[in-house]
């Protein structure tokens, strides 16, 4: 019996014991720089009894936590290329603070390192990859994008960087985020020579740095490490052009960095919207031939320590005469066999200015308030001349002459506030949000515009002005809660509420003879309108999981009520109220430290817009009236999606393969009424013969299906590194042509192939190609399929073929198969430069550019959708040459 007590006494004792436990905190840094060091390993092992060790990685501060057992442990900190750190400490506080470690770089390691295959040392440090900038071969004006783009694992996708098959959402300079959110303008004004190393991972927003809670949205984070953190850097670049036509290009970029500070100069000036220098980035392509001149001055000055700061301006003047022809031939329902042209000359005038401001407070690792404001002010004025054919059967429905002008101003300002406070350091966490933003626009508009039918007769004049004014306010707020339940799970609950309130008015004066003067009120298109909107958002979500899997669930529950109040040219209010329930489930397995996994579940809400509900009549285009539904409902959209994606950075190899799969219910379309005959629409509308009359309905029966693979891998024997992308997607999508439902299928084929060099500073090229091919059935009948194939291909070349004179060519050839009546196209377009550099380091360059020796007249673009089949035109400068001069500060 004692011995039994005993026992129970003992097993109470210990497990006493163990629950006593601490939180054991410290910062790692570098001996060299005294920077802190994100990514190093951290163990913690218990000495007095059998518990397995603990382990974690510093944050992008160097800062690590753990909870652990009171009691004796052995601390080891490692970091690749560098001696590993061992104490052993003994925890006997709640709250214990680890002195400030310190580790020395390991040489013989670091040479190791550096003894790797043709493809640059890359090498993973817990959950970060680290990139050595020095083994990837650049040419001398190449940017940052240009070097990453040689970087396994790192792919454009239209306007986005990707790294590891996630968009690029935040870049850091020596862990501070001098950039905001704007990648592109980090990639742009960071030169590659001043890179020291590139660590790559996971994006975190400020509130799951606090919190710990991740919605497992992904993105990614670069933080880019510079040779000479603690000293000032200024660096930039100056150029100038002039050339065929007096057209000229001037440009510049001045940045200063130090340890806290960061100022950033900008300016641009020209009449012709060809680069100074080619070879940057993308293929050979067109110059605008449209006339235009265009000014732009932008600066930031940025400040980050214990307080952050950043203050930002923009002026922006462009004045342009634009030319276009499109011609679209009509495939589907009532429009089959509908031929229109179109020829388009304006002229606009826009200028903008904007500013802004941020300020962040994070003196304390468990407190961080931000504040922000924006202001901007915006005037644009433009004239318009449009003449448009429509045929049928090759027979001519109608003729139109537009005239239109345009001036009109908007303002806008807005302010935000944000506190994060971490409640304990388990992840319990609570932030809260407000902000305001107020707008105001007035314009003023001018139209004329005559029909004319086959016959030769005016059926429809307007000789119309009319005056506009919108006023606008929206006040939004939220709060969100996050709690930790044990030592891997979180729960996350949240509320957002925000209301917007608007006027907006608009009268239309049609020319009165008798007066001369515009002075009859057109009813029709005069209207007068008060609205309010407030949304509600009400959310759960929980997440679980370890190093291996995670696992996250949310549920949202939204309300959008909507109110408007007609009071010209009737009297009337319109008020809709919806609501919404919101699954979202995502899973992700990380089998390997190669290989990772995901799957995710969701459904979305989209609600009808105030103007889609409005029915007021637009005919700025007689041709194409369109027109609100008061009875529209909200769609929802449920969303699917499967990818794997493996990596091996070290032999530069990356896939990714992605399933996406979408269903949309009450998916809002056009119901289209093509007029056969001149008529009335709605019984007030005069359309002509030819014509199209709009309005938003609830369709359902949209359905997407898409197979995306990604690859990336090293060509050894070439010294490069090849990108290949392919792609298979088939989409259904529902439209309403003249009272009949009919769905448009699409399936469509991709790929593309990019090999990228990585032999040497003097010889550098990009050679790249992508093919699709798409199969459009707009009725299901065979007769209606319109299939067809475009490709693109384009090399681009840096030669340093002498001392310092320098070879560039950026060269593309573009294919559009036929379709329908419109025949192939075959494009190429050719692009040369010869230059020297000169002065002392190279950091001035004398160049000549000849653009396009092909002599192309005009750009072509071809449009495929469920309706018609359209080409587009815009002249473009054909064998234009221009010197300029370049210099590096």
């Amino acid at each position: 019996m004692y011995r039994l007590l005993f026992i129970l006494f003992a097993i109470a004792a210990s497990t006493s014991s163990y629950s006593q436990t601490s939180v054991v905190s410290g910062l790692v840094i570098d001996a060299k720089e005294r920077l802190p060091l994100p990514g190093a390993t951290v163990l913690l092992d218990a000495l007095n009894d059998s518990l397995p060790p603990q382990g974690t990685i510093t944050s992008i501060d160097g800062v690590f936590n753990f909870n652990v057992p009171q009691g004796k442990h052995m601390l080891q900190v490692s970091f690749m290329g560098f001696r590993t750190f061992k104490k052993n400490i003994t925890v006997t506080d709640s709250v214990f603070q680890v002195t400030t470690i310190i580790l020395i770089e390991d040489h013989e390691m670091i040479d190791e390192i550096q003894v790797v295959s043709n493809l640059a040392p890359t090498f993973q440090r817990g959950d970060t990859l680290v990139y050595n900038p020095e083994a990837y071969k650049v040419s001398l004006d190449a940017t940052t994008s240009d070097l990453l783009l040689k970087m396994p694992g790192f792919y454009a996708d239209g306007d986005k960087m990707m790294a590891m098959g996630d968009t690029i959402k935040e870049i850091l300079v020596d862990g501070k985020r001098f950039f905001g959110n704007n990648v592109k303008e980090a990639l742009e004004n960071i030169p590659p020579d001043m890179i020291k190393k590139i660590d790559v991972f996971q994006y975190k927003s400020d509130e799951a740095k606090y919190s710990g809670f991740e919605d497992m949205n992904g993105g990614q984070t670069i933080n880019i490490i510079t040779k000479n953190q603690k000293n000032s850097m200024l660096v930039g670049e100056v150029a100038a052009g002039y050339g065929k036509d007096d057209r000229y290009v001037g440009e510049g970029k001045l940045n200063r960095y130090s340890e806290t500070h960061r100022f950033n100069l900008n300016g641009r000036h020209n009449n012709v919207n060809a680069p100074v220098k080619i070879n940057r980035g993308g293929g050979g392509g067109t110059i605008s031939g449209n006339e235009r001149e265009q000014t732009q001055l932008g600066a930031n000055y940025g400040y980050t320590g214990e307080q952050d700061f950043n203050v930002r301006y923009n002026f922006n003047d462009n004045q342009s005469e634009n030319y276009s022809s499109n011609s679209r031939e009509y495939v589907a329902g009532a429009l089959a066999d509908q031929y229109n042209s179109n020829e388009r000359r304006s002229n606009s005038s826009v200028q903008g200015h904007n500013a802004g401001l941020q300020w962040t407070n994070h003196a304390s690792e468990a407190f961080q308030l931000t504040v922000s404001a924006n202001l901007g002010q915006n005037t644009n004025e433009n004239q318009s001349l449009n003449l448009s054919e429509t045929y049928k059967d090759d027979v001519l429905l109608n003729k139109n002459t537009g005239v239109n002008s345009n001036l009109g101003e908007s303002n806008t300002f807005g302010g935000q506030v944000n506190v994060i406070r971490r409640l304990n350091d388990k992840g319990s966490a609570l932030s809260a949000n407000a902000g305001v933003n107020v707008s105001q626009s007035t314009g003023h508009g001018q139209q004329w515009s005559e029909t004319i039918n086959n016959a030769g007769e005016t059926v429809q004049a307007i000789n119309r002005q009319s005056e506009s004014n919108n006023d606008g306010s929206t006040f939004k707020a939220g709060l969100t809660y996050n709690h930790a339940i044990g030592e891997y799970s979180q729960l996350n609950m949240g509320y957002s509420i925000s209301q917007r309130q608007g006027q907006s008015q608009k009268q239309s004066f049609d020319y009165d003879e008798d007066s001369q003067s515009y002075s009859r009120l057109d009813s029709l298109t005069s209207s007068d309108f008060n609205n309010t909107s407030t949304s509600q958002r009400a959310r759960v979500a929980f997440k679980t999981g370890g190093e291996k899997t995670k696992l996250y669930m949310g549920l949202a529950l939204s309300q959008n009520m909507i109110q408007s109040e007609e009071v010209f040219p009737e009297v009337e209010q319109l008020k809709e109220t919806f609501r919404f329930i919101e699954p979202q489930v995502k899973y992700s397995f990380k089998q390997s430290k190669k290989i990772n996994w995901q799957a995710s579940y969701g459904m979305s809400s989209s609600n009808p817009s105030l103007r889609s509900l409005q029915d007021v009549v637009d005919v700025s285009n007689p041709l194409n009236i369109s027109t609100g539904n008061p009875n529209l409902k909200s769609s929802s959209r449920h969303r699917a999606r499967v990818s794997m994606r493996r990596s091996n950075p070290q032999k530069g190899v990356f896939t990714s393969v992605n399933f996406t799969a979408s269903l949309t219910n009450d998916m809002v379309a056009q119901n289209r009424v093509v007029a056969q005959n001149d008529t009335l629409v709605l019984g007030e509308y005069f359309l002509p013969a030819g014509g199209q009359f709009s309005q938003p309905v609830n369709l359902d029966g949209n359905y997407r299906l898409g197979l995306d693979f990604t690859a990336g891998l090293p060509v050894n024997k070439l010294k490069s590194k090849l990108n290949m992308r392919s792609g298979v997607n088939y989409s259904r999508m529902p439209n309403l042509i003249n009272g009949v439902v009919d769905y448009s299928k699409r399936l469509n084929l991709s790929q593309s192939f990019t090999l990228g060099s990585n032999i040497n500073e003097k010889i550098d090229f990009t050679v790249r190609t992508a093919s699709n091919y798409s199969m459009v059935d707009n009725r299901g009948g065979a007769s209606s399929q319109s299939n067809y194939f475009t490709q693109n291909s384009g090399l681009n070349l840096y030669y340093n073929f002498y001392k310092k004179f320098i070879f560039k060519t950026n060269t593309s050839h573009s294919y559009t198969g036929a379709s329908g009546s419109l025949v192939s196209n075959n494009r190429f377009y050719l692009n040369l430069a010869l230059s020297s550099k000169v002065f002392k380091n190279n950091k001035g360059e004398i160049i000549f550019t000849a653009y396009d020796m092909t002599n192309n007249q005009d750009e072509l673009r071809r449009t495929v959708d469920e309706f018609s089949i359209s080409e587009s035109y815009s002249p473009t400068l054909n064998q234009f040459y221009m010197f300029s001069f370049v210099y590096r500060i």
